[in-house]
């Protein structure tokens, strides 16, 4: 019978109100071809303890379902009350599917939003379920469920800072919900569905002083606790949400790990790596993108963001302003990709994300991440391999002296020496596999080419953000056995032959593979983020007490997405670097 919170609708109050949301739960109590419910009894209970209350019982005969016809049927009584107090009321119910269902279908009242519920939230959390807002991926669970002595403290300020909590079970400051020695009773609150639950009361006047206790917590409007601040914080409205900055695509099925197709996960890889999206202009949470592919100028599309009740994804619809005649195929393929909210990411300066088709408030870690800035000299630092007047990738043109893209820039002057071999592909462990037989270090590379190339470019996590999750979700293969069995499969490709020792090309991977079998068990184990958006200038300005907040916020978020990566490195007994440009 946990009670679900709800705010008077429209001007009734008191006795009206409780009228109109009476008349609402009994019409909802309606017979399915499954289940037949019948009212026995709508009763005014009048007041007590400061509530006006009503009680509805109904009786509720099903068949049960492992049996196919009539023969048999389960009877069951079920209890909704409802109470009201000014302009608050509750809704309590037996059953809980039909409590939704009452719930949905509301007109006289509504849910109480999120944030007034987090006063019901306090310290000593001794259950806390979570929800994932980043990217489904192997390496991360999408839900988490914990149990304990006070949570709070065992949250992981990195790890769950991509998560927000459903439901908690806590001990929060309520008058009136007190044991026999004035400690506060464990209150558990689902603030998505306005919902709380209260230890099973001794009797029906434990159960009213309760109700009365919880309306009067909420009159109260107390401060919301900070313990949990570390999670995502949900916005049940994108009024708040402006000035989107960046745009990206990750498809789920790139971080996949198995029985996704072939086609399915190289266009993953396609989108994610050669589409751009060019941020033009922007009003609320609303953003105008102009999209390419490979270089490939496919429009210029509007992206509404549509905010849905019950606490369901936001709907995103996009509306071309401007479509060249040329590239349909690729111009539906993009529309379908930047209006599912599986896929897209919104980065604003207001300091929101839409990830996963919710807006949120990520918590940010103040902390810098230790950035590598290296000199790139003759090198296009926005084209990530070297690719043909058509934009075909030409495999036999990585570390020519004319190859002035990135892969060009690690196979001449990141790795010079000892065994360097591309893995590059829909399938890729890593972009580089770099063996030093010397110091025994086996390094995995992941490159995106920068989406700016000005000197001046500010940060943009954006362009973080695929090579950052593809780098995570390819951590496994750093084990030796199962890095040495992968490249092997992929030994005839045509990538295979791109393979070199102490900067000169060879043949195939065949002394590459030697080099790893070779390789000790205490080797060491290292992952490179090679992204050259981020300049030691931005980096430097962003550390300044005068920079612009915006700056600020990305840069903060930025540092958050690279701590994060260090923390699962590290659980896999790696280091991570991540290189930008010495501008």
């Amino acid at each position: 019978m946990a009670p679900v919170l709800l705010s008077a609708a429209g001007k009734a109050r008191h006795g009206a109100l409780l009228a109109v949301m009476v008349a609402e739960v009994e019409a909802s109590i309606q017979s399915t071809s499954r289940v037949t419910r019948t009212i026995l009894e709508s009763v005014d209970l009048g007041s007590q303890s400061s509530l006006r209350l009503h009680a509805i019982v109904y009786r509720e005969a099903v068949t049960p379902a492992w049996h196919v016809g009539a023969a048999f049927t389960d009877i069951a009584h079920q209890l909704v009350v409802l109470a009201v107090r000014k302009d608050y009321g509750v809704v309590c119910a037996s059953e809980a599917s039909l409590r939704d269902r009452i719930i949905k279908h509301m007109t006289a009242a509504k849910t109480l939003s999120q944030k007034r519920l987090g006063a019901f939230v306090g310290p000593e959390a001794a259950a806390i379920w979570l929800d994932g807002l980043h990217t489904p991926s192997a390496v991360k669970p999408n839900t988490k469920f914990m149990t304990g002595l006070s949570l709070e403290y065992a949250l992981d300020p990195l790890g769950d800072q991509t998560y927000r909590y459903s439901a908690i079970r806590s001990r929060p400051v309520i008058a009136g919900l007190t044991d026999a020695r004035g400690k506060s009773l464990p209150v558990g609150a689902a603030p998505m569905s306005s919902r709380i639950w209260v230890g099973r009361p001794r009797g029906w006047i434990q159960f009213t002083d309760n109700l009365r206790a919880i309306l009067d917590h909420v009159d109260k409007r107390p401060v919301v606790s900070r313990l949990y601040d570390i999670l995502a914080t949900p916005v049940g409205s994108p009024a708040g949400v402006s000035d989107a900055y960046a745009v990206a695509v990750v498809p789920p099925e790139l971080l996949a790990e198995d029985g996704i197709a072939a086609e399915d996960q190289e266009e993953a890889r396609k989108w994610a790596y050669e589409a751009r999206f060019e941020v033009k202009s922007t009003k609320g949470a609303n953003v105008e993108v102009e999209a390419s592919l490979s270089g490939q100028l496919l429009g210029r599309l509007a992206l509404d963001m549509h905010a849905q009740a019950d606490d369901a994804p936001a709907k995103v619809t996009a509306t071309w302003v401007r479509r060249p005649k040329g590239p349909a195929d690729e111009q539906a393929t993009c529309e379908r990709m930047l209006t599912d909210t599986n896929k897209l990411k919104i980065y604003y300066d207001s300091g929101h994300t839409l990830a996963q088709g919710y807006f949120f408030n990520p918590a940010f870690i103040d902390h810098f991440f230790p950035w590598e800035f290296l000199p790139m000299p003759a090198t296009l630092v926005d084209a990530e391999k070297p690719t043909d007047t058509a934009g075909k990738f030409q495999v036999a043109a990585i570390g020519k002296p004319e190859d002035k893209s990135l892969f060009g820039w690690v196979v001449k002057r990141l790795f010079p020496n000892g065994w360097l071999a591309s893995d590059d592909g829909s399938m890729e462990v890593a972009d580089f596999i770099h063996v030093d037989p010397a110091s025994q270090v086996l390094t995995l590379v992941h490159v995106k080419g920068s989406g700016s190339s000005k000197d001046d470019r500010t940060g943009s996590v954006s362009d973080y953000e695929i090579v950052v999750s593809q780098a995570i979700k390819n951590l496994r293969h750093l084990h030796m056995r199962s890095l040495h069995e992968v490249l092997t499969r992929g030994k005839g490709k045509q990538i295979g032959t791109a393979v070199w020792r102490d900067g000169k090309r060879q043949p195939d991977r065949t002394g590459f593979l030697a080099a790893v079998a070779k390789l000790p068990s205490s080797y060491q184990k290292v992952i490179v983020i090679l992204q050259p958006r981020l300049t030691k200038r931005e980096h430097d300005a962003c550390k300044a007490d005068a920079v612009p907040q915006a700056r600020a916020m990305r840069m903060k978020q930025l540092n958050t997405l690279l701590l994060g990566a260090r923390l699962s490195a590290m659980a896999c007994g790696a280091e991570i670097r991540a290189i930008g440009q010495e501008v």
